[in-house]
């Protein structure tokens, strides 16, 4: 029987090795066959044991199926870690949204005061004016009612003297010119009622002074 040499490359007998298939008569380069049949089926014979040999190599795991507690805790699981920042983003927007209602709201009430600040300035301004000028008003009218106090006791000495020359003339039927008594008292008589006009107005204003000093303490 002739013999057939098949020439194989170093990447098939490296193959080979790692399959362990050593029973085959192999030389450093050369791979020889017969043709006998009963080479053949031993040869085949080799290779379905070299090929159980292989399966030796695998390591196979067994899982087993999860149950369906397990399955829902780990779909919600998933579902809810997506959802976890989009709740806090929601939260966080919500206290943004509370901050900037609350600085809202205190900024209104501050410019509220502001304003009652002002009003209420302006109100002190023009009191205070307002009673700078009664009191310059109630010295000039010190002043005036001084004069006038002075001229009335000048006058009233005046009317005391005429009037005791006027008895005098009565006791001793004696006349005096008419027209100079008569004007005198004339002039007397309208100091009197200037002098009693004078200290109705300084009453008046008195009073509407203190009236005004009370309204103001109130407020």
């Amino acid at each position: 029987m002739e013999q057939q040499t098949i020439r194989l490359s170093n990447h098939i007998k490296n193959k080979l090795r790692q399959h362990q298939i050593t029973p085959l008569s192999l030389s450093s380069s050369d791979l020889t066959l017969s043709d006998n049949s009963d080479d053949d089926d031993a040869t085949s014979a080799r290779e379905k044991i070299a090929q159980r040999r292989r399966s030796s190599t695998f390591i196979t795991h067994q899982t087993r199926p999860q149950s369906k507690a397990q399955s829902l805790h780990s779909i919600n699981s998933i579902q809810s870690k997506p959802s976890s920042p989009l709740k806090s983003a929601k939260a966080t927007c919500q206290d943004c949204h509370r901050r900037e209602n609350l600085l809202r709201n205190e900024h209104e009430r501050f410019v509220q005061i502001c304003n009652e600040n002002r009003r209420l300035n302006e109100q002190l301004r023009s009191a205070v004016i307002a009673n700078h000028h009664y009191q310059e008003e109630n010295t000039r009218l010190k002043l005036h009612l001084n004069k006038v106090s002075t001229h009335l006791r000048e006058y009233q000495v005046n009317f005391n003297l005429l009037n005791q020359q006027l008895t005098a003339q009565k006791n001793n039927k004696c006349i005096l010119n008419g027209s100079t008594s008569v004007d005198q008292l004339k002039r007397l008589r309208y100091e009197l009622n200037a002098y009693n006009a004078s200290v109705a107005i300084k009453q008046q204003q008195d009073s509407n002074y203190d009236s005004y000093r009370k309204q103001s303490q109130r407020k």
